[in-house]
């Protein structure tokens, strides 16, 4: 998806020459401008509002539901906070949790020239999850202790699939991750050139810390038979 608009905003820009000369550093506006006219650029930069709005759920949403899981079965930092549920039963920990933890990445973004390093961190914190779960899925099926527990099963085209998204999902986090200058202001700092490197190995060496020290993944084969499943155990709704 993300090379098909690529391709398109290549085909439609008036001037390609710019993109590629770094001149240009918004080639999505010009393209849009462009085709449809001055009277344009507003409502762009509300379908892209909306946009980023749908995504920030998405994600906020599906960290929330990670992080219910992991206190659900009490192997993360604050878990009785991180478990609460709401009155729907809405992981309102989880919510609170996931946007304080966005938050890290807001002075990156008090500049709006720096919009570019925040849209990098923000896309680098949503591939690496992915990367990891389907590292750990390969991991398992080589090791034989794969067991599907879903209705759909792929058969012998399995490990392939898993590999291809470990592939693909690795090569993604590299792409995002690797340093860019065009994507931050002229002269800012290096820690913003390198926001999305940074982000990532701190929350990696920091959740690495936490596992070597505190080994929460012996706990979780027990907590299913430990835990009682009251409404604050059970499942919750995003």
């Amino acid at each position: 998806m993300v090379f098909l608009n690529a391709v398109a905003v290549a085909l439609a820009h008036p001037a390609p020459a710019e993109v590629v000369a770094r001149q240009d550093l918004d080639p999505v506006t010009t393209a849009v401008t462009h085709a449809f006219g001055g009277w344009s650029d507003k409502p762009f930069v509300l379908v892209v509002l909306i946009s980023f709005t749908a995504c920030l759920m998405a994600s906020q949403g599906g960290a929330a539901r990670g992080l219910y899981s992991l206190a659900r079965d009490d192997v993360f930092p604050f878990s009785r906070q991180i478990r609460k549920v709401n009155r729907h039963r809405a992981p309102i920990g989880g919510l609170v949790a996931a946007a304080v933890v966005s938050c890290a990445a807001l002075p990156l973004g008090l500049s709006t020239s720096a919009i570019g390093s925040l849209i990098t961190f923000g896309g680098a914190a949503t591939f690496v999850p992915f990367f990891v779960l389907t590292l750990v899925a390969l991991t398992a099926r080589l090791r034989g202790r794969w067991t599907p527990a879903g209705a759909v099963r792929y058969g012998r085209l399995g490990t392939p699939l898993n590999l291809l998204a470990v592939l693909w999902t690795g090569f993604e986090v590299v792409n995002i991750c690797w340093p860019r200058a065009v994507l931050s202001p002229a002269g800012a700092p290096w820690y913003q050139i390198w926001a999305a490197p940074l982000g990532v190995g701190t929350v990696t060496l920091t959740g690495l810390g936490y596992l070597l020290a505190r080994r929460p993944d012996r706990r979780m084969g027990e907590a299913d038979r430990d835990l009682p499943l009251t409404e604050e155990f059970a499942p919750a709704v995003v």
